[in-house]
């Protein structure tokens, strides 16, 4: 009899560590519930209807779906060309002076300069600020007879005339982002062993040598890592050139995500719009592939 009682407490306790173990097995998945369900809300929800408005052409009296139409129309688009034109100018020399800049003011800060931390903390600012803020103060800098026309001793129209927007814009994304590409290559540079270093010197290497072959090879990830990101993002630049110029003079700012938002809220075509915005996801997607594939081939060297 007793040992009938043992044997169905024994059956008890291991159904009950079988259904406890499921319940842990499970509960992996439950509770990544909301957040796949926000994802879902804030990402593939979007893009699905961004992909469905693509297709459609919105009048009046409704939408009528229209296929491929709003895409073929991007085909014919000068002023969507020009935007194209005029984003690859801003990403270029955007992201290279940041690049550029930010390489040399890290390398800079590597050595063991006085207030090194006080240093740090103020360029890092910038970073920090939202691009709306950050688009105002430069708008107030950009003012006829303001700081900035003082310090040039004139008035240079630096966001009214069309030759000086598009560097002005530039000018004030490299001020905001330039301490990212500070903070990562400078979290690189602490990263190389000292020993390394030491080697190098030791071998009678060149500054040159050193920075050629211990450098460069060391933060090559961190440097692929960077560019993607200011790349993708300097793509979807709006407020800036929204506070700052509506997109002109003409079309001298009128990069492809403010050429989007005047074709969907100004001549409310909300279709070419849409096929717009699925076009730069493209363009992003196939960037960022071009990179990792780049960076690969470098981390497999």
């Amino acid at each position: 009899m007793q040992s009938d009682v043992e044997g169905v407490l024994q059956s008890d306790d291991s159904t009950s560590e079988r259904v406890l173990l499921w319940v842990d097995e499970q509960l992996k998945w439950l509770l990544t519930l909301p957040a796949v369900a926000i994802l879902f809300a804030l990402t593939f929800y979007p893009l699905l209807r961004a992909l469905q408005m693509s297709t459609q052409q919105f009048l009046p009296t409704g939408t009528t779906f229209v296929g491929a139409e709003n895409f073929v129309k991007l085909l014919s688009n000068e002023t969507y060309h020009t935007s194209l034109l005029v984003t690859g100018k801003f990403i270029l020399l955007a992201v290279g002076i940041e690049f550029l800049l930010g390489f040399a003011i890290a390398l800079l800060l590597n050595k063991r300069l006085k207030f090194r931390g006080l240093w740090q903390t103020l360029i890092l600012i910038p970073m920090i600020l939202s691009p709306t803020v950050i688009g105002l103060i430069w708008r107030l800098l950009y003012t006829p007879d303001g700081l900035l026309d003082f310090l040039a001793g004139g008035n240079v129209g630096w966001i009214s005339e069309p030759s000086m927007a598009l560097y002005s814009v530039i000018l004030t994304d490299v001020w905001q982002w330039t301490p990212l590409v500070v903070l990562v290559i400078f979290a690189g540079l602490q990263s190389i062993p000292s020993h390394v270093k030491e080697a190098a010197i030791m071998d009678g290497a060149s500054p040159f040598q050193r920075f050629r072959d211990i450098t460069l090879p060391y933060l090559s990830s961190l440097i692929v890592l960077v560019l993607i990101i200011r790349i993708v993002d300097a793509l979807r630049v709006f407020a800036k050139v929204y506070i700052l110029t509506r997109g002109g003079p003409g079309d001298s700012t009128n990069v492809i995500s403010m050429e989007m938002y005047r074709t969907a809220f100004r001549f409310s075509s909300f279709g070419e719009a849409s096929a717009m915005a699925i076009s730069l996801l493209v363009i992003v997607l196939a960037l960022a592939m071009t990179f990792v594939k780049t960076a690969n081939i470098e981390f497999s060297s």
